[in-house]
Order: structure tokens, then C-alpha cells, then sequence
């Protein structure tokens, strides 16, 4: 028998030493592998954060210059043209590519351009003092905006707001725009309500509209001023057309008028008898007899209310006639009509030919208080068919 080496009787502690060195490698790795993690993690939250905040300025950017540019194409439509070429050379000092700015801001130059060469005009011997330029500071000017707002003085705030934006277009952007907004809002609505201007109110309900939405009550009035300007335009063209519109407008504000000076509601009644006219000249009468008294609810008329009773009478004729109209039964007629009888006797001869021979005259049944003559048309002779001869039997002898 092999005795075993000493060394072949230590496998067990190596190996134990071994799988030690090789858990102490391991857990060596796996903590450099999360430190790196979290190393690149937290660099990569980082560059995500700076990315994001620089995506962020870069909207804000974008926003300011639209809103700026929108501005100066305000300024631009309505003469302001000085203050729209600040705005444009504006945006394009931030953005050089910015659709649209430097085309707008050749035609404001051209613009002024002509403006400033014109020829002037002779400079009669007395002439009216103009007004001193006012050099106060922008904070004085955003102040007295303020002050006018308070007042409900809109077109004091949107003209401050509009010098403070030509002295300096950057200062307190979101308050000046947020005082904008406010006046030409209310500005708006009152140009709707009270001056019965309701191109000028939809238009500056418009330019409020730029800077952000507007409020229900204006959203309402807008909506009307809209509805009732449709309505003009069916005005004595299309009276069913005009009818339904200033219906409208008449549930919601009957006494919204425009330049003319006509209320919803009298347009609306207007409307009505022209409409319940034309139904009339078509022979339509419970319809315009409807529109008739729709009108007359509103306001009563004596001319109104003789056509209404006029249609009224027409719409009612036919139903009047079917009801009392009566027709008379058609008359009975009986006939009776005489068949003439024949009695007749029959003779059989030994032969076999048979004969007919008429025994009496027919009978007539009269009828009515003449009597019809029949004459009896004599009948042919038959002719005979033959016959099997026979020898007749005589009768029994019934004596016997």
C-alpha cells in the first residue's frame, strides 16, 4: 500500500484561500463599478439640468421676440411707425434670422424714409404751439400708466404704455403688457356696450387677445357684436336670415345698437314684419301670421295688428269651410223590371214529332201608370229529332 504525501493531505486550505482572494476581487469591482454609476449619473443630471435651463432661456427668448414682433406689426397697421421700426430692429439685434423682421423693417424705412424727405409744407405766420416733449423718466411714465388705470381711463393707459415701450421697450415687459391687455380689454368692451362701436371694440378685443385670452364677459360681448353685425349684413335683403341673428343678439343684449343707432331688439321686430310680409305675398299665411305676433309681443302697432288680423282671417278660411261645408245624399232609384210569362202545353203524337202550341196570351205586369205593349213573336218550327219508335203501352185498366 502507497503511503500519501503530506502535501497531498492539504487541498482544503488552499482552496479556502483561493475562493477568498477571488469574493475579495469581486466585491473590489462591484464597488468601483457603483462609484462610476454614480459619478455618471450625477454628470449626466447635471448636463440634462444645464440643457434644460438653456432650452428653457432659449424658449423665454423666443417668446419676447415673437411677442416684440407681433407688437410692431400692431404698430405698423395703425401708424405707429417709428415705435413698430424700434420693435423690429429689436428682434433682429437678438435674432438676426428671425422670419418675416427684416422685410417689415424695409417697409417701415421706406416709410420713414418718405416721411422724412417729403416736401414740407410752408409754415403759415402763426402757428400753433406744439406740445413740449416729455423727458421724464420711465418710471414716472410706467407711474402715471398706473395712475391712468386706475382712473378706467383706457386710452390715457394704452398711449403712456405705448411712449414708456418707445423709450425703453425692455423695461417691466410682463407688467406694461399686462396693463396693455387690461385697457385694451376694457377699452373693448365699453366701445361694444356704451359707444355702440362695434368694429373699434372687436378689434381691440383682438389686440387683448395677443397677449393672452380674454375673459368670459369679453369672450360674450365680442361674440355679440359679431352675431349682430352678421345680422346687417341680411339686413331688408334676407329677412329669414336677419330674423334668426338679431334674434340672437335680442335674448342676449336687446339693446346692443351700432352706429345707426337701431337696438337689437327693433331690428329684431323689424325683421319680423318684413319677413311675415314676404310670407304673406306667397300665400304662406299661418306662417306670417306667426312672425306678425312675435312682433306685436314686442311692441303693438296698428298697422301690424290689421295685417295680423288680415292673415289671421286667410289662415283660418280653409279650416272653416271643411267644417261647415255639407253635401246633400245622392237619391235612391229603384227600378223594377216584368219579365213576361209563357205557359205553354206540350203534345206528343205517336210519331214522335213533337208540336208547340200556345195556350193563352202572355201576362204583363203593369207597372206605373202606362202599360207597355209586348208583341209576341211567333216561334219556328221545330225541327224534330228522330226518335226510337215504340209501340205506347196503354194504361192499366184501373176498373178491374
Amino acid at each position: 500500500m502507497i503511503e500519501p504525501h503530506l502535501s497531498d493531505t492539504q487541498p482544503v486550505r488552499v482552496s479556502k484561500q483561493a475562493s477568498r482572494s477571488w469574493l475579495l476581487l469581486w466585491v473590489l469591482l462591484a464597488v468601483i463599478l457603483v462609484g462610476g454609476m454614480t459619478v455618471a449619473g450625477g454628470f449626466l443630471g447635471y448636463r440634462i439640468a444645464t440643457i434644460e435651463g438653456a432650452s428653457l432661456q432659449v424658449m423665454d427668448n423666443l417668446i419676447g421676440l415673437q411677442e416684440q414682433y407681433y407688437l410692431g406689426i400692431q404698430d405698423f397697421n395703425v401708424g405707429r411707425y417709428d415705435l413698430a421700426r424700434q420693435r423690429f430692429e429689436y428682434v433682429i439685434a437678438n435674432d438676426p434670422g428671425y422670419p418675416g423682421a427684416a422685410s417689415r423693417l424695409d417697409e417701415v424705412m421706406r416709410i420713414l424714409l418718405v416721411t422724412a424727405t417729403a416736401t414740407p409744407s410752408p409754415i403759415p405766420s402763426t402757428t400753433t404751439p406744439t406740445p413740449t416733449q416729455d423727458f421724464s423718466t420711465v418710471e414716472e411714465i410706467y407711474q402715471r400708466a398706473q395712475d391712468s388705470f386706475a382712473n378706467g381711463d383706457w386710452d390715457a393707459v394704452i398711449d403712456t404704455c405705448t411712449a414708456l415701450r418707445r423709450e425703453d421697450s425692455t423695461y417691466h415687459v410682463v407688467d406694461v403688457d399686462s396693463l396693455l391687455y387690461r385697457a385694451l380689454q376694457s377699452r373693448g368692451v365699453d366701445k361694444i356696450r356704451k359707444a355702440s362701436n362695434l368694429e373699434g371694440g372687436i378689434y381691440d378685443l383682438s389686440l387683448a387677445e395677443k397677449f393672452g385670452p380674454l375673459d368670459a364677459t369679453a369672450q360674450g360681448w365680442r361674440n355679440l357684436a359679431r352675431i349682430y353685425l352678421i345680422g346687417s349684413s341680411f339686413w331688408e335683403v334676407y329677412p329669414e336670415q336677419a330674423v334668426y341673428f338679431f334674434g340672437q343678439v335680442a335674448a342676449g343684449a336687446p339693446f346692443l345698437r351700432d352706429a345707426s343707432g337701431w337696438t337689437a331688439l327693433e331690428r329684431y321686430r323689424a325683421s319680423l314684419i318684413q319677413y311675415g310680409n314676404q310670407l304673406a305675398t306667397q300665400g304662406q299665411w299661418c306662417a306670417a301670421q306667426e312672425q306678425y305676433a312675435l312682433a306685436l309681443a314686442i311692441r303693438d302697432e296698428s298697422q301690424v295688428h290689421a295685417q295680423a288680423t288680415d292673415v289671421g282671417y286667410q289662415c283660418a278660411l280653409p279650416t272653416y269651410i271643411a267644417a261647415t261645408l255639407t253635401f246633400a245624399p245622392s237619391p235612391t232609384v229603384t227600378a223594377t223590371i216584368a219579365i213576361p210569362t209563357f205557359n205553354a202545353t206540350w203534345t206528343v203524337t205517336p210519331t214522335g214529332v213533337p208540336t208547340v202550341s200556345p195556350s193563352q196570351s202572355p201576362t204583363i205586369t203593369q207597372v206605373g201608370p202606362s202599360t207597355p205593349t209586348h208583341t209576341l213573336i211567333p216561334v219556328d218550327t221545330i225541327t224534330p229529332q228522330p226518335v226510337p219508335s215504340e209501340t205506347p203501352t196503354p194504361p192499366p185498366d184501373q176498373s178491374q
